[in-house]
């Protein structure tokens, strides 16, 4: 087994993201191995979602259920648009928050099987972080965007805590600083309804304000 001081960790600016580490992660993530990465709120525990392999590998990590779902991050409108199916509510809270703290939840484009398509409906993140935002840039493959910790346990605020938790199950660690930020909010836009499944960084008033200037609730 690797030990702790084997697992590399590499320093990060969560800013202007250093290419060399930037390149090292893709390695791994290329590989089907498991990241850990900064993102604008808490740190992400990232894998190929292409890859069955690798997504058994992140929940057997975080000791979590595959009935549960994962959230995928994308790069851009684009990919926002290609996955899920934006309703007009939707559209209203892209344009107001993302990209941002803030995980859509639609009914799915594509055909994927669980966890990243979950009962017709996909998770979907449009990171505002330089260092994810560079990561999903330059592959060509979806990625999970699910929380660093332990199921149902605390959300950690740094690599040491993380590394401790998670140990040589993941390959490479980013660290880009202590997060202490709230999680991003989850919100389910499918036909006119629209659902609070998480209150984060966005609160539930700024939601169901801009909801509310668009005719809804």
């Amino acid at each position: 087994m690797i030990s702790m001081t084997e697992i590399p960790v590499f320093r990060i600016d969560p800013v202007h993201p250093e290419p060399e580490v930037i390149r090292r992660a893709i390695e791994a993530l290329t590989a089907g191995d498991l990241v850990v990465a900064p993102t604008e709120t808490r740190y992400g525990l990232l894998a190929r979602a292409d890859s069955d392999r690798a997504i058994e590998r992140v929940y057997e990590a975080k000791g979590r259920g595959l009935l549960r779902p994962t959230a995928l991050f994308v790069q851009n409108e684009s990919g926002l648009r290609e996955l899920g199916d934006m309703t007009a509510q939707a559209e209203r809270l892209m344009k107001a928050f993302l990209p941002g703290p803030l995980t859509l939840v639609l009914r799915s484009r594509v055909d994927w099987a669980p966890p990243r398509v979950m009962d017709g409906l996909i998770g979907i993140r449009w990171s505002s972080s330089a260092v994810i935002r560079e990561l999903v840039r330059q592959i060509a493959f979806p990625v999970t965007a699910t929380s660093a910790n332990l199921s149902g346990s605390e959300e950690l605020e740094a690599t040491a805590q993380i590394r401790e938790a998670l140990g040589d199950a993941v390959s490479v660690y980013l660290d880009g600083g202590r997060l202490s930020g709230p999680v991003s909010t989850v919100v389910k836009c499918v036909g006119h309804d629209v659902t609070i499944l998480r209150e984060g960084a966005i609160s539930a008033e700024l939601i169901r304000s801009q909801i509310r200037h668009g005719g809804g609730i």
